[in-house]
């Protein structure tokens, strides 16, 4: 379960931050927000946020105390998407 959920976490991230599907609303978004600008411009920072709003749709119990396991799931998302970042980058 926990894969499938790094998955969809990396899977929205990159469609948002790379490709070109949200590439004008998030240009739009970055040009009028300074915090979303670096929030979008950067994947690893934006799994954060994906990873703690999925969090809310498929709830992951890690610690049992919700307001750690709602940080956990955004540093674990964070954390696979930079992974990934980093072996795509490698073999690209």
């Amino acid at each position: 379960m926990i894969i499938l959920y790094l998955l969809a976490v990396y899977g929205l991230t990159n469609i948002v931050v790379n490709e070109k599907v949200f590439r004008k609303p998030v240009k739009w978004l970055r040009r009028n927000n300074t915090i979303l600008n670096d929030i979008l411009s950067c994947p690893t920072c934006f799994a954060f946020y994906v990873g703690v709003v999925m969090f809310f749709l498929i709830p992951i119990t890690l610690s049992g105390i919700l307001s750690i396991d709602i940080l956990l799931s955004g540093i674990i998302a964070s954390g696979a998407t930079n992974i990934i970042e980093e072996i795509k980058t490698k073999m690209i």
